[in-house]
């Protein structure tokens, strides 16, 4: 992957490279892609990056934890020190994007939706801010050395 990559192109293969990069901890590289995006012509390509993170996350929590119709899920968000966060308190992006998270693992595709767009609206630093909590969020719960799921992190005031 290259700082010149096209993030209007493929959307999912470029998702797939950017978590490629995250999981393997290459995190110029993840830089560099992220900038690409943050250049990308098409308006549309950081809300379908954020909805193809949200659901890969999702993926992965139903994988190691099967639930069936009506399931409740909560999330719990920690800062770097590992302190609750009140998830009230989080800036917008992140905040839609862990409703969005929530909407795919109750299956409600459209307050997915809606979430999704309200998550990659701003600048390009807030979407930026956005997509890397999704991919250390998509990390976090990606780690199969715990049995439980771990709190998310959040790296906002």
């Amino acid at each position: 992957m290259t700082e010149n990559r096209d993030p209007g192109g493929p959307i999912r293969q470029f998702t797939a490279d950017l978590v490629e990069a995250a999981m393997a901890g290459a995190y110029e590289e993840v830089a560099d892609t992220l900038g690409a995006l943050t250049r990308a012509g098409s308006p549309h390509a950081p809300a379908e990056v954020v909805a193809e993170l949200v659901d890969r996350c999702a993926g992965v929590v139903h994988a190691r934890h099967p639930a069936g119709p009506g399931s409740i899920f909560t999330i719990v968000v920690a800062d770097d020190q590992a302190r609750p966060v009140e998830v009230d308190r989080l800036p917008p992006g992140p905040l839609a994007a862990l409703r969005a998270l929530l909407a795919a693992l109750g299956d409600d595709v459209e307050s997915r939706d809606i979430q999704v767009e309200l998550a990659s609206r701003g600048e390009p630093d807030d979407v930026v801010c956005v997509v890397i909590h999704l991919l250390v969020w998509l990390v976090e719960v990606s780690d199969s050395s715990t049995a439980a799921l771990p709190s998310l992190s959040c790296f906002t005031p």
